[in-house]
């Protein structure tokens, strides 16, 4: 037997033979099939839960391994960016049926929504599990003296990024939506409203739903979902482009002086032995149960959170709160080693065999047109991609001054800044392989994104409403 062919008998996919691979793709197609041509009958054909995790964790797996295999693209990414447009052009084509993408997004992958019952809202499920797993996983020292750098350096780079996206508004002379030119106050604040709020303001959740159907939809008088529509083509384009520049900053940059080889602060080789021993425990799973124990304390963290944010503080996303809570435990040591431990091996459970598949439910529930159009107006797409590229800069350059390696940097407080979302963290995170970074990602994204929420309320309301 040839050396290539014994490469060809060892293949796998996922830990699978190819053969057995290809025989779960055909059931996974005929599936779709059958819903396609079966409309009426999809109840029977579709499970709220078995259905879209199976058909999501299949695209993933063989998107990836696909990006994988290709040559010098594979270092950018491509995997990871297939995971987000063939499941949306497949959906735009009508390969898969909109009728089942419509009930992934609304009844599985994202949100509640009373049309579909309470939903699964999968990607909050995901994004909460690697959160918590990262954020415990770090080293107790270097998150101590970074937050008093970082949190500062992220809301300046937000601010800078505003102060841009006026300018180029109004060089470029951006005309904001229709549906918003009743109440115009020209290209400097139109473009700050509709297109840097959108971008910054807490991602889709707390932001473009929290605008659509708050003060926005009292403004002007519109369908929620309308306003949705208007809002989001940004927030979808800088999503894309965010995980682009991620690549791009891995492939350049990480084998020069400005990697940190996944390390944030310049001192982190200092900190405290201590804390680098408990780090170095959290590498190996006891059993399956410790899994389930992560589980349960994330969980009761979130639901803490939930509780917080309904009760006491209003209408923010409970993550804001799981994140505070998290860190205090961190901070302050709360909780035992082998408590943290067993989060952290939930959080590279989930990461380990999910990211692909909560990349394409991202690409499934991406209405490609709207992508399509928003990449093909020049005014957004120049705004968009200068806004990231400066707030990369920014921090990029700043970094050294503050202890913290650039590209590091860069990927965290800059591109992270902006509110891709979870996936969108996930995908930066993971397109430039600092997955261990994500706790400063989120952190960037859920602590910046409900000041910008706030302010661009309060302001709004001066500006346009009074």
């Amino acid at each position: 037997m040839s050396n290539n062919q014994k490469k060809e008998s060892n293949t796998k996919i996922f830990g699978f033979k190819p053969i057995f691979f290809s025989t779960l793709l055909l059931i996974l197609g005929l599936n779709i099939f059958c819903i396609a041509h079966y409309p009426d009958k999809i109840n029977k054909f579709y499970h709220p839960l078995l259905t879209p995790l199976f058909l999501i964790t299949m695209l993933g797996i063989t998107l990836s391994y696909i990006g994988s295999k290709v040559p010098g693209l594979n270092k950018l990414g491509l995997g990871f960016l297939l995971c987000i447009f063939i499941p949306s052009y497949l959906v735009f084509k009508g390969w898969i049926p909109k009728q089942l993408a419509e009930h992934i997004d609304k009844g599985f992958f994202n949100k509640p929504n009373n049309e579909y019952g309470i939903g699964i809202n999968f990607s909050q499920f995901f994004i909460t599990i690697v959160i918590a797993g990262s954020l415990l996983s770090v080293d107790r020292q270097l998150l101590k003296r970074s937050l008093i750098k970082f949190v500062p350096l992220t809301i300046f780079s937000v601010f800078i990024c505003c102060v841009t996206i006026g300018g180029l508004g109004y060089l470029l002379n951006y005309q904001c939506p229709e549906i918003f030119q009743k109440l115009s106050k020209g290209p400097i604040l139109d473009s700050i409203f509709f297109v840097f709020v959108p971008l910054t303001n807490g991602g889709t959740n707390l932001g473009i739903n929290g605008f659509a159907n708050g003060i926005y939809k009292e403004a002007f008088q519109a369908e929620a979902s309308t306003i949705r529509t208007a809002i989001l083509g940004p927030l979808v384009l800088a999503r894309t482009l965010s995980i682009f520049i991620a690549g791009l900053l891995y492939i350049i940059f990480d084998k020069s002086k400005y990697s940190g080889q996944g390390q944030l602060e310049k001192s982190s080789s200092n900190s405290n032995p201590k804390d680098q021993i408990k780090t170095a425990k959290i590498q190996e799973i006891k059993d399956f149960k410790t899994i389930c124990m992560g589980w349960l304390i994330i969980f009761a963290l979130y639901s803490v959170g939930s509780m917080i944010n309904q009760l006491l503080f209003g209408k923010m996303d409970p993550m804001v709160y799981m994140i505070i809570l998290l860190l205090i435990i961190k901070i302050f040591d709360l909780m035992s080693q082998e408590n943290q431990n067993a989060v952290t091996q939930s959080g590279k459970f989930m990461t380990e065999n999910f990211t692909s598949a909560v990349l394409v439910g991202l690409g499934l529930t991406t209405n490609f047109q709207q992508l399509k159009e928003t990449v093909l107006n020049p005014s957004i797409l120049i705004i968009v991609y200068a806004s990231l590229l400066i707030a990369t800069l920014i921090t990029f350059f700043m970094a050294p001054k503050l202890g913290f390696y650039p590209l590091e940097t860069a990927l965290t407080s800059g591109i992270s800044s902006y509110s891709i979302g979870g996936a969108g963290n996930v995908g930066v995170m993971t397109i430039s392989h600092r997955m261990n970074l994500l706790p400063f990602a989120m952190i960037a994204t859920r602590l910046t994104g409900p000041l910008v929420y706030v302010i661009a309320n309060i302001a709004f309301r001066s500006i346009y409403m009074i």
